[in-house]
């Protein structure tokens, strides 16, 4: 009786080992799966912010290149202005004073207009 109850326990023990084998191969399995969802998500992650940053700098770009365009329009409206004003035979008083330009730069577009006229 004793003898059967010894292998009754060593038969327990054994089970026992067994199922925490199993567990403890199921833990390492979930633990590996784990580390890999955790690499991937770090590496889309970094993947996300090179994309991010990317897109900042392009955006920050494209702001900056509008906003000299924004500023650019004005001063090239006043030029066709002023060199429209030389094509109908305004002075050089008339450009500066209508065209908010200088003087030195009336006297060049008029110069250039008057250079285009007597070549053509």
């Amino acid at each position: 009786m004793l003898k059967t109850q010894i292998e009754t326990q060593e038969l327990f023990i054994n089970e026992l080992q067994s199922a925490q084998k199993t567990v403890n191969n199921q833990f390492v399995d979930v633990e590996d799966k784990l580390k890999n969802y955790y690499l991937e998500n770090e590496q889309v992650s970094k993947q996300l912010e090179h994309r991010i940053k990317t897109l900042q700098q392009e955006s920050a770009l494209q702001k900056h290149l509008l906003e000299q365009l924004q500023n650019q329009q004005p001063q090239d409206k006043l030029y066709s202005r002023a060199f429209k004003l030389v094509e109908l035979g305004a002075d050089i008083e008339e450009v500066v004073r209508e065209c908010d330009i200088p003087l030195a730069e009336a006297e060049m577009l008029i110069s250039v207009h008057r250079n285009k006229t007597s070549s053509s």
